[in-house]
């Protein structure tokens, strides 16, 4: 436990930061580089709730995502907690993926993601996620088990 912070709170501690990161950049325009630097940081560190079709099983590894379009694009929804469900709140069940999980899921499937789609958003794109944030996921992961070594 660092900090006293039992890892459950440091999770919902970092869904926060990211919500504020979040607002801070597209209150910038999308223009705010070191906003982004930061989200992509917290993305890589945290994770995320989906929504899943409620007869979607996790245990066995079979989920069905809940998605949203817009103007022909497919997008999967990403909640950084349970009070950013909206309308999707009844749509299916809740689960919490890590980020390396997420991550090549939706490049795996090619897959455009919106993280709180009924708020202040954040868009994720297949060369996000290629480029830039599973990579910094995976160092993010191996710098910490060597620091466990």
């Amino acid at each position: 436990m660092a900090n006293g912070l039992t890892p459950e709170q440091t999770s919902q501690l970092s869904r926060s930061g990211i919500r504020k990161l979040i607002k801070t950049y597209n209150d910038s325009n999308q223009q705010d580089k070191a906003t982004l630097s930061l989200i992509i940081e917290q993305l890589a560190r945290t994770s995320l709730y989906f929504i899943v079709e409620k007869d979607s099983d996790p245990k066995t590894g079979t989920l069905r995502f809940v998605t949203l379009s817009t103007g022909g694009q497919v997008f999967i929804p990403m909640f950084t907690g349970p009070d950013d469900f909206g309308a999707l709140a009844d749509k299916g069940k809740a689960v919490c993926l890590e980020p390396e999980s997420y991550l090549r899921m939706l490049l795996e499937n090619n897959c455009h993601a919106v993280i709180n789609p009924f708020g202040s958003y954040f868009l994720m794109w297949p060369e996000l996620i290629k480029n830039y944030l599973l990579p910094f996921t995976i160092e993010t992961k191996d710098l910490a088990q060597q620091k466990n070594l």
